[in-house]
């Protein structure tokens, strides 16, 4: 049944996200979406499975989606308004994560350079899996609420 359930869900997200990707979604392309999802999803488990993975993690880390909208929404102003006044702005800076077992430590750098670049204002451009920061590029300055809940 557990396998059912992650089978489904990753054919849920990727034919979601596949669907998201059309400008007029048609019949034809609904069906190689949805098919090539199916495929997808059975590699995903696989590849789980085959590397002893596992989906849980903290669920504090939730937390970290918290202040993303209200940034994302502020950071787009801001961008623009930066980027029209000064096209070269921008500086490269570290965000420190703190350091954790080793399946742990990159799991949270992974979420980490997800939920720091989900904003237009930051772009992660280096996220070493054996330090405990991941390097990004800002055009805007430190959006302190995501990266206080990534620290």
């Amino acid at each position: 049944m557990r396998a059912a359930t992650e089978i489904l869900l990753w054919w849920l997200a990727l034919t979601g996200l596949w669907t998201l990707t059309l400008s007029t979604p048609a019949v034809p392309e609904l069906l190689a979406g949805a098919g090539a999802a199916a495929v997808c999803a059975i590699a995903a488990r696989t590849a789980r499975r085959a590397m002893n993975g596992s989906w849980r993690f903290p669920t504090s880390w939730l937390a970290w989606l918290a202040p993303l909208p209200k940034a994302a929404v502020s950071e787009s102003v801001a961008a623009l308004r930066t980027v029209f006044r000064h096209p070269s702005a921008g500086k490269c800076e570290k965000v420190t994560v703190p350091r954790a077992p080793r399946a742990e430590h990159e799991a949270r750098l992974a979420v980490a350079t997800v939920v720091v670049g989900c904003t237009p204002g930051a772009m992660v451009v280096a996220s070493p899996p054996d330090r405990t920061d991941v390097v990004v590029h800002r055009l805007l300055p430190g959006s302190p609420a995501l990266d206080r809940v990534t620290r």
